[in-house]
């Protein structure tokens, strides 16, 4: 059995939003408890090598994870690598997901990433059958698809690309006959001042800066079926689902906390959420949507409620500004993304100075911030895009230990010498050079630093080595390859 997804690779990822972790934070933030981590089990639809189950897996070793795919070589590929990172506890099938068995509700998690908008529709009613057959009543699917009103701009520029490569055949071809076109038409719409031509150039340059296995799938590929929030809840419901939230974490922030708009909106709305959302939609002229379901039935409270963060974990890397531009009084911090945050509020101030001597470890919310208040703005660094919120906190700290350990599954992936891997927080970091990955290989937790840099000295002076070497663990803790 061959497909298109054999002739070309698809960029398969480690993606941190479809983690365990995050989405059973969001589900027990809307008042629905989900199965702990450690002990769940997981299905992706459409999981082609597994590297995004595999890295789960690495954290939770009791817990089941099962991936499905059509293509037989990332499955292969898939399976070589599971297996040379000794990871047991997952299962790669390769099939179709309609032919997929299991018993009634016995995931607590489905993920369904890149399918919905890019496959048929007897597909798309297939996923949420499975979704609707299989979750377990604490479970979570998140399905992601293509988003309308913003994928109209999308699809007028794919009919242009779709005329350019019609009858080639070949995937380089295809792809390389795509840029040259998307450049072109870049080209001319900068230069003009209409405003929706401005929109397609930025666009255009949008679609060049995508891997070519993304081109030659997404937006080259035979089915592109982007979707209105509204129309893709009313078939959850049909297969007994409920809407619980989006994974993005600003449209958390719009179900948790009524907004100007909430307000403005009443008239079209009637303060029912869901219309209230595809009106944000409209709004926001979304382009894509990360949805998450439950079983239909429980009460949902979305709006804040701070008890809920008892038990869940925050990691943030923040950065204190130290110069006299911060008055007294105040706490001002760096973000991640060259952002700033400044409060006078003391418990908050003292909470994010905690996150950010922390990181990259998470830090129990109970721990950090008993008032309401200071609960509410921690939860909005998350709705900002400037933390990350857990269930559990990820094995990671400053420090690599007496004898280092990495993830597995980046020294298989080191060995195999792929450009990226797999960090223990779920992420994915580049390693440049072979002597980069033939030092991770060696962090298996037999070897203390001395022994590290006896083997990595080879002519140069050890000391220099030593230094190179602890340089290293540092980097590699922060990125969260070793455990803590």
């Amino acid at each position: 059995m061959t497909n298109v997804y054999d002739e070309q690779d698809y960029p398969y990822a480690v993606r941190h939003w479809t983690h365990p972790t995050q989405l059973g934070a969001l589900s027990q933030l809307m008042g629905r408890p989900a199965a702990p981590f450690q002990d769940c089990r997981v299905l992706e639809i459409g999981a082609g090598d597994g590297v995004n189950l595999a890295s789960m897996a690495i954290g939770a070793p009791r817990a089941e994870f099962i991936g499905v795919d059509l293509s037989e070589r990332a499955v292969a590929a898939g399976r070589e690598l599971t297996t040379a990172a000794g990871v047991a506890n997952l299962r790669l099938v390769c099939g179709d997901l309609r032919d997929f068995a299991g018993e009634p509700q016995s995931f607590d998690y489905i993920i369904a990433h890149g399918v919905y908008a890019w496959a048929p529709k007897i597909v798309q009613d297939a996923v949420m059958a499975l979704c609707g057959r299989l979750l377990s009543p604490r479970g979570v699917a998140m399905i992601s698809y293509n988003a309308l009103p913003g994928c109209r701009l999308r699809q007028g520029l794919r009919d242009m690309l779709l005329s350019a490569v019609a009858g080639i055949a070949e995937p380089e071809r295809k792809i390389a006959a795509a840029r040259a076109t998307a450049s072109f038409y870049a080209e001319q719409w900068s230069a003009s001042d209409n405003a929706f031509r401005k929109a397609l150039a930025l666009e255009a340059r949008d679609f060049l800066g995508r891997p070519d296995g993304l081109i030659f799938h997404d937006e080259l590929g035979e089915i592109y079926d982007p979707q209105l929030f509204s129309t893709v809840v009313a078939a959850a419901r049909a297969h007994g689902l409920d809407y619980l939230c989006d994974n993005d974490p600003s449209l958390v922030g719009h179900a948790l906390w009524e907004s100007e708009l909430w307000s403005q909106s009443l008239p079209l709305t009637g303060g029912d959420q869901i219309a209230y959302e595809q009106a944000l939609d409209f709004v926001e002229t979304r382009f894509f949507r990360r949805s998450l379901f439950c079983r239909a039935g429980a009460p949902l409270e979305r709006r804040f409620a701070p008890e809920r963060l008892s038990g869940l974990y925050l990691e943030a890397p923040l950065e204190p500004f130290l110069d006299a531009s911060v008055a007294a009084g105040e706490f001002a911090f760096k973000t991640a993304g060259k952002g700033e945050v400044s409060t006078r509020d003391q418990a908050f101030g003292v909470a994010m100075r905690r996150l950010g001597e922390a990181y990259p470890r998470a830090l129990a919310i109970d721990e950090i911030a008993a008032e309401p208040a200071a609960r509410s703005a921690l939860l909005r660094l998350f709705a900002g895009n400037m933390a990350r919120l857990a269930t559990e906190p990820f094995p990671v700290g400053r420090q690599p230990g007496e004898k280092p350990f990495a993830n597995p599954l980046a020294r298989a992936q080191a060995r195999l010498g792929l450009g990226s891997v797999t960090t223990y927080r779920h992420s994915q970091v580049a390693l440049e050079g072979d002597d980069t990955r033939r030092f991770l290989d060696l962090l298996d937790g037999t070897r203390t630093i001395d022994d590290l840099t006896r083997a990595m000295s080879g002519e140069a002076e050890e000391s220099r080595t030593r230094a190179q070497v602890e340089a290293a663990l540092a980097t590699f803790a922060m990125w969260g390859l070793t455990r803590a």
